[in-house]
């Protein structure tokens, strides 16, 4: 039971949502943004083709820089239903409120340099955040013992390079190098945890009632995992570009530590080693993904960009955390499923000035089977891209883009059982705001 504790409180800050379904971060470029990233594995007007598709680099000519940064305003709310304490001890309701405003307004950069070296070769560089969130509950809210505060990012270095095959056919891969850092907290319901390994009258005797007497725990860890991105770019007419990219699956194996706030009439609890300050290591499987792209020049004014990508969330069916104390391993089912992304857009660039809009929709769907093992640290659930944006060509050589996006998701229900038996029941109702700006310069 203890080490279930541990457990949950250390692996489900890995698995905490962001813009994009699961623990995706989808912005890693405004361009895209505008229209929903349907162009992203055929885009070759900004640098963002490093990490989405390096087959596409060969037509830059000359060099280009991207830099973009975004906000991302997120909003979570859990609405109460019937929380309540472990049926075995009498079922009562969970104390507290419900939470806030979970998440956190969060500032998103990437950056891309690409270099054509010549006709037929060029070399890149991204730095962008792949994975990644950050929330906050209140630390009296009923769902304390499950999550208050997490935090998770992913810096992803991406060298890379691509050859043309023919005049129409290009090809790319890129390394990547991906650096994890986590935090989280929760609250610990001695009373309850007392009542599950000595008896009732020790308990009360200490003051060791549910809900009466709680302690605190925290986890940090990092980790350095390896990786990497390959892509096809095909162009069968003049008007008209095709691509795919694979980016590989990323393993983690988070070193981290715990520390534990014990209440001084429960530390009679970490007599037997447990509850306390121990390292730990965690495996950790950031999952890979296949991205198809079409895009087709309407006429001289109007695009149509479409996109679909495929990720393996099914790599994560169980977690399981190896402790140095006397703690043995846990494991945990998830049951994630492998997802679906897709996306369709629209831009339109007059002749006659400088100014290119554009907007897009897509529809993405969760990897959470269900409220039983959906987390507070993941209200995930499907989610609907609604974006606008715009280009303009300050110099010859300098763009500006500019973005909006707005995602409604669907209510995410939740009865999810946490170690000491407390039952997390009801709602979260979110939906995510996003604002964008990139500068690109060619020389």
């Amino acid at each position: 039971m203890n080490s279930r504790f541990f457990y949950l409180c250390c692996m489900l800050c890995y698995l905490s949502p962001a813009s994009g379904a699961g623990i995706a971060i989808m912005e890693n470029s405004v361009k895209e943004l505008g229209q929903a990233f349907s162009g992203a594995p055929t885009n070759i007007e900004d640098g963002s083709m490093v990490f989405f598709n390096p087959g596409a680099m060969n037509h830059v000519r000359g060099g280009l820089f991207s830099f973009a940064g975004y906000v991302a305003i997120p909003s979570a709310r859990f609405n109460n239903a019937a929380s309540q304490l472990s049926p075995q001890i009498g079922g009562s309701s969970l104390l507290g409120n419900d939470g806030g405003d979970s998440p956190r307004t969060v500032l998103i950069p990437n950056f891309y340099w690409v270099q054509n070296l010549s006709e037929r070769f060029a070399v890149g560089l991204g730095i962008n955040f792949p994975f990644g969130m950050e929330s906050s509950y209140r630390p009296d809210w009923k769902g304390r013992y499950q999550a208050i505060d997490s935090e998770l990012i992913t810096v992803n270095f991406n060298p890379s390079a691509s050859m043309k095959i023919t005049e129409k056919l290009s090809v790319g891969a890129g390394l990547n190098i991906q650096y994890l850092e986590s935090k989280l907290t929760n609250a610990i319901d001695f009373g309850t945890a007392c009542l599950r390994v000595l008896n009732p009258t020790t308990c009360a005797s200490q003051g060791l009632l549910p809900q009466m007497a709680d302690g605190h725990v925290s986890l940090k860890g990092d980790s350095i995992g390896f990786g990497y991105n390959i892509g096809i770019f095909y162009t069968p007419t003049q008007n008209t570009r095709l691509g795919v990219s694979y980016r590989s699956k990323v393993h983690h194996n988070v070193s981290g530590k715990a520390d534990f706030t014990v209440p001084e009439n429960a530390r009679l609890l970490t007599q037997s080693h447990i509850f306390v300050d121990t390292p730990a290591k965690t495996p950790v499987t950031l999952p890979d993904n296949v991205l198809f792209g079409f895009f087709h020049q309407l006429n001289a004014a109007w695009t149509f960009s479409a996109d679909a990508m495929w990720t393996r969330w099914s790599h994560i069916q169980e977690l399981r955390t190896d402790f140095s104390s006397v703690q043995s391993d846990d494991v945990q089912m998830l049951k994630w499923k492998d997802t679906w992304r897709v996306a369709f857009g629209l831009s339109y660039s007059p002749i006659i000035n400088k100014l290119t809009v554009r907007t897009g929709f897509a529809y993405d769907e969760s990897p959470v089977p269900g409220s039983l093992n959906r987390s507070p640290r993941i209200p995930d659930n499907d989610r609907y891209w609604l974006t606008a944006g715009a280009t303009y060509a300050v110099f010859k050589n300098i763009n500006v883009h500019v973005a909006y996006a707005h995602l409604f998701i669907n209510d995410a229900f939740i009865n999810r059982t946490g170690t000491t038996g407390d039952q997390l029941i009801g709602k979260f109702t979110e939906h995510i705001n996003l604002v964008g700006m990139q500068l690109d310069w060619r020389f």
